[in-house]
């Protein structure tokens, strides 16, 4: 089979959800000239540094002041309101799956929530922390990893997790779900979202491809970034389609999951 980049049958292999080897981020052509001149294209590999996910999140927010940053345009995922009116009753604990800059924790806040937040970036719980103090909100923001969440069991009333297990291997998705249930009270609810299975198409020369065919960017403005290609069918044999309290697509093509 032909995996170079961008070939039908890479993105075809791809689409199936079936492994590829990897093509090597580090190979790249370079033209050699003999003693005669005559050019000769020869294949170097070049040994290059690996950036590891935690690195690109890391990345995302140095730089940014959240005493100063405007935050106008930083609303919460359309989800969480509908989440919030069905299904938590007032002041529910809520833990934030993958906080990021803190959009959706914020709104949770401004609800009267009881909020944490779990993120595997420094930078982003420490962007919270002050974003929280800035606005006077209360809530508690912690580094971690989802299969290994630093909370005791059965604490959250809700979870909720917005396009954050995209950015994890399947193997380590099936780990992370057992620990969010772990977390979860006994009639606790979770909302996740999955983006459309066609996202970053137009850059995935810039990846390789996992064993268990996750993406793995290995150049461009996203590198270090893992993201899975999720079909519908992988998502609900992940959670367990008897957990499964509605699975739903939005416009954008974004799976809408509440699930136990």
């Amino acid at each position: 089979m032909n995996t170079t980049p961008n070939s039908p049958s890479r993105l075809n292999a791809i689409q199936m959800g079936k492994p590829l080897t990897p093509h090597p981020a580090s190979l790249y052509s370079a033209c050699l000239q003999n003693e005669h001149g005559k050019q000769l294209g020869i294949r170097i590999e070049k040994e290059q540094e690996m950036i590891e996910p935690r690195d690109y999140w890391e990345s995302c927010f140095e730089g940014m002041n959240p005493e100063s940053h405007d935050f106008s345009k930083s609303k919460p995922a359309s989800v969480i309101v509908g989440f919030c009116d069905n299904y938590l009753k007032d002041e529910a604990v809520v833990l934030d799956l993958g906080c990021g800059g803190g959009r959706n924790a914020h709104y949770l806040a401004e609800r009267g929530y009881k909020v944490c937040g779990l993120d595997i970036a420094a930078t982003a719980v420490e962007f919270c922390q002050k974003r929280f103090a800035r606005f006077s909100l209360t809530g508690t923001f912690r580094q971690g990893t989802f299969d290994r969440i630093p909370f005791p069991d059965g604490v959250f009333s809700g979870v909720i997790c917005i396009a954050a297990f995209d950015h994890i291997t399947l193997e380590i998705a099936q780990t992370s779900i057992v620990e969010v249930r772990r977390v979860l009270a006994p009639t606790g609810v979770i909302l996740m979202t999955f983006d459309p299975p066609e996202t970053d198409e137009d850059i995935l020369d810039e990846a390789e491809v996992l064993a268990d065919g996750t993406l793995r960017f290995v150049r461009g403005k996203q590198a270090g970034m893992l993201f899975r290609r999720y079909q519908d069918g992988e998502i609900k044999s992940l959670l367990g389609e008897p957990n499964i309290i509605s699975f739903d697509h939005a416009g954008n093509g974004t799976r809408v999951v509440v699930c136990r």
